[in-house]
């Protein structure tokens, strides 16, 4: 998963369980799972580098 955003139920667990507003769950949910998307393909670019 590379963003999640409010058609996904993942979103909306997180946003209630952080009792966060829609607002604030697109502005900071769909950033982070962004962020981690990113970071996840370069780790395993740089891993398949060294472990091929």
């Amino acid at each position: 998963m590379t963003v999640s955003h409010a058609n996904d139920s993942y979103f909306w667990v997180v946003t209630n369980f952080g009792a966060m507003s829609p607002d604030r769950g697109y502005k900071t949910q769909t950033m982070n799972t962004l962020v981690m998307g990113v970071a996840a393909i370069i780790e395993i670019a740089l891993l398949s580098l060294f472990l091929h």
